[in-house]
């Protein structure tokens, strides 16, 4: 590892946090990887096949991605936000690489499992699964702010055009009823529409 020893050491100390399912079937790679990743200092689970639903306290999972559609893969996929996801892989087929893509995973390795590179794919996966989560909660946030803005100037039209008063009067009225009352100018500007509604 580069960097520095107490860099390394919080790297390592955030690993052995990590709560990692491995989906895989029960055969001399699982043992192998499973036991590479006990090294590391892991708290490991395993299941085969894949289940329905993804336990809630998974951090970080690796699934076999086989040829074959897994319906319980796809199913708890979509709503593993989350989640770290790596994928093992035994070919690169065209069929393989589309389902990569298509389930948006964080890492893959491949079969036979090797140690090397396990520790590289575990450590990017999981800070693409952060930025991916930071980006989602920033997107959401913006996404609410558009919103609640859209809802403020259709609340200031309305008073403007109620109260005969120009928009700026009419949002100054609206952030000082926001500021007394200690409301969001979002949930003033939603009771004036719902009002006016009526």
């Amino acid at each position: 590892m580069t960097g520095s020893p107490t860099e390394n050491q919080n790297l390592l100390r955030k690993l052995r946090r990590m709560r990692i399912l491995v989906i895989h079937p029960d055969d001399e790679d699982r043992i192998a990887f499973v036991a590479h990743l006990k090294r590391i200092g892991c708290q490991v689970e395993m299941m085969w096949p894949s289940p329905a639903a993804l336990p809630e306290h998974a951090d970080v999972v690796f699934f076999l991605l086989g040829p074959e559609r897994d319906s319980n893969l796809i199913s708890w996929m979509s709503t593993a936000e989350d989640t770290a996801r790596i994928a093992i892989i035994t070919f690169e087929t065209p069929e393989i690489l589309g389902e990569l893509a298509r389930l948006n995973v964080h890492g893959v390795i491949s079969k036979p499992i090797r140690p090397f590179g396990v520790l590289a794919a575990l450590t990017t996966a999981i800070g693409l699964s952060r930025h991916e989560t930071t980006l989602k909660t920033r997107i959401k946030s913006l996404d609410d702010s558009l919103r609640s803005r859209r809802k403020v100037e259709q609340a200031v039209a309305i008073l403007s055009e109620t109260r005969k008063i120009d928009e700026q009067e009419a949002y100054k009225r609206l952030r000082e009823k926001s500021q007394n009352s200690q409301t969001s100018i979002g949930e003033i500007a939603d009771a004036i529409i719902a009002a006016h509604d009526v």
